[in-house]
């Protein structure tokens, strides 16, 4: 009895903190690859737990899977944590609506790499121009928002590789806004468009380019009067054209694309085709292509595929 109560009254010991043993660097990279909630509520394991999500070197805040979550939860993140914030994910609605602005200026600050930003609503919301002061960009996607004007002194994205735009929306001379974008990030390689909406005359012509653009992928009902130049790696394109308009002619919208190797076309507007093997074409597409599509009507496919 003596030696049991002698066990009992033994203070317990603490087992030993083996993740702490470990090296700073690969803790950060457990740390970072957690879910964030996880990852702010290793502060509650101990005292030495407390604030080491705080030292992280960079720090992923992705909510696109948590609709609805609160604004305040990211404030909380970005007054807490001074690193930098690798990328930021988010479904806006109406009341964090309203913050966008405020966390676009921080996430400007932190040297963020990727922004996707999405709306609940069926309208659109105005994004803020502090968008493009986000210099290090790697990845953008945008949805359902307002583009602002581009600012004075507007540098570009230099070290951009994708954009996405749906249904976004662009002011008075919006397609030469997009053009000095596309103009200003020389490394993109990856280009989609989804439903733009372009205010201002449609009779100005704008240029798609990039010396590095190697996809680009276009849903639209207009072309808003861009030109495809100057895209000596253009490998892919496709083009959902729907009920396709445009003063041009379809002859001159299909030439546009004569320099790549793959071209896929969706559209409820053009008549059944039938692919044959002379459908691999060699030279100038705006003598051959239409002649071939026009005459063949042996199938109901909607797709052209065509590869010079």
């Amino acid at each position: 009895m003596v030696a049991s109560s002698r066990r009992r009254g033994r203070p317990t010991e603490l087992a030993p903190d083996l993740l702490t043993s470990l090296p700073a660097h690969l803790l950060d990279c457990i740390l970072t690859r957690l879910d964030l909630r996880d990852t702010v509520r290793t502060s509650a394991l101990s005292r030495a737990w407390r604030r080491r999500w705080e030292a992280l070197p960079y720090l992923p805040l992705s909510f696109v899977d948590k609709r609805g979550t609160a604004p305040v939860a990211v404030d909380h993140v970005l007054v807490r944590y001074p690193g930098h914030i690798s990328d930021f994910s988010f479904v806006l609605g109406a009341h964090s609506v309203t913050r966008i602005a405020d966390w676009l200026i921080a996430l400007s600050n932190r040297g963020v790499k990727s922004i996707n930003l999405q709306y609940s609503s069926s309208s659109s919301f105005n994004l803020h121009s502090s968008v493009f002061l986000c210099t290090q960009l790697v990845y953008l996607e945008l949805h359902q928002c307002r583009i602002p004007p581009l600012p004075v002194g507007f540098t570009g994205f230099p070290v951009l590789e994708e954009l996405k735009l749906y249904c976004a929306g662009f002011r008075e001379n919006g397609a030469s806004h997009l053009e000095a974008i596309l103009g200003a990030s020389p490394l993109l390689n990856f280009l989609k468009l989804y439903a733009l909406g372009m205010r201002g005359d449609r009779s100005n012509k704008w240029v798609i380019g990039g010396p590095n653009l190697r996809s680009l992928a276009i849903t639209c009902v207009s072309d808003y009067g861009w030109r495809i130049t100057d895209l000596p790696c253009l490998d892919e394109v496709s083009i959902d054209l729907g009920n396709y308009e445009s003063s041009g002619g379809f002859e001159g919208f299909i030439a546009r694309f004569a320099q790549v190797r793959k071209l896929i076309l969706h559209t409820r507007e053009l008549p059944p085709v039938h692919f044959s093997p002379f459908m691999l074409l060699v030279g100038n597409c705006d003598q051959s292509i239409y002649p071939i599509i026009s005459s063949n009507r042996e199938c109901a496919c909607k797709s052209i595929f065509l590869c010079l």
